[in-house]
């Protein structure tokens, strides 16, 4: 229960029993940037906001990921701006077993190397203006 819901008086029960990896929820601050990863649904509050989960979308060509897969390694580029005002905050590779993070800054380049990568993995990329997108690892070419 979080320290919100707490004072609001509200009763929250948590409904997860086991978490899972692909079960992947992101929370991300408008105010700050943090952040927030879980295994499932929770109430997270960042700069005394309730943080909604980032409902993840299927790429537009802006957003398309392009991608090389060499010796079990996956190498994830974007042709996206990267500038102060639009850029993608963090990619992100989550399988069954692990999650793999990425946190990108204004000016650097749009791209990561994951490691471990597997076919059945979910890519995941965050702009900062356009929200969340997920794309599995299968359909990377």
């Amino acid at each position: 229960m979080s320290v919100a819901e707490l004072l609001r008086g509200e009763a929250v029960v948590n409904g997860n029993r086991a978490g899972s990896m692909l079960r992947a929820r992101f929370y991300a601050c408008p105010v700050c940037g943090n952040l927030l990863y879980s295994l499932g649904q929770g109430a997270f509050s960042c700069c005394g906001i309730d943080l909604p989960p980032l409902e993840p979308e299927t790429p537009d060509a802006e957003h398309a990921p392009k991608a090389d897969w060499q010796d079990g390694e996956l190498y994830v580029e974007l042709e996206h701006p990267m500038e102060k005002e639009h850029y993608l905050s963090f990619l992100a590779l989550v399988s069954f077993d692990r999650v793999q993070i990425v946190k990108l800054y204004p000016e650097q380049a749009p791209a990561a190397r994951f490691a471990g990568a597997r076919r059945g993995d979910v890519l995941y990329a965050f702009c900062n203006r356009h929200g969340l997108y997920r794309v599995k690892a299968a359909a990377l070419r």
